[in-house]
């Protein structure tokens, strides 16, 4: 089993010139799985490191201040393949996206709920706010020569 290793650093990013959004994750270690879980298998194996719980931080920063962020926590994958977290939502088989693939087999109704989208939209959002409402500081100009 080659278990996930949990950096202290973004494991994903995407940066402009002055805007960083940025994806943490954070293994939460002793977690009690609160789900379905009748005989207990979940449960066990979180326990024996088959499984492993972490949570995830979305952070969008303008010039290095945080100005937007999303919470997620107790996501439950199997340890060798945690990165799915905020990769499969561009997996290759479509059956795994929100496609028009995957809505003509199960319907136009259909959804894949995919976390990270979501949490790097929501972070987002909240950034947006934050740069709409900014005060912008008045500009000074060059008097005429």
């Amino acid at each position: 089993m080659a278990n996930f290793r949990f950096p202290t650093a973004p494991v994903w990013s995407f940066r402009t010139k002055r805007f960083t959004v940025s994806l943490l994750v954070q293994r939460d270690r002793g977690y009690k799985y609160d789900g379905d879980d009748e005989n207990n298998e979940t449960q066990d194996k979180l326990d024996s490191g088959e499984f492993v719980a972490f949570n995830s931080i979305v952070r969008v920063e303008l010039d290095g201040k945080t100005i937007g962020e999303d919470y997620l926590g107790g996501s439950v994958y199997d340890a060798d393949r945690v990165a799915e977290f905020w990769t499969e939502h561009r997996s290759a088989d479509p059956m795994n996206r929100n496609c028009s693939i995957m809505r003509e087999k199960h319907g136009g109704n259909a959804c894949i709920c995919h976390y990270f989208p979501d949490l790097v939209r929501s972070a987002i959002d909240e950034a947006r706010t934050f740069v709409r409402d900014m005060t912008v500081p008045p500009r000074i100009r060059e008097s005429a020569r």
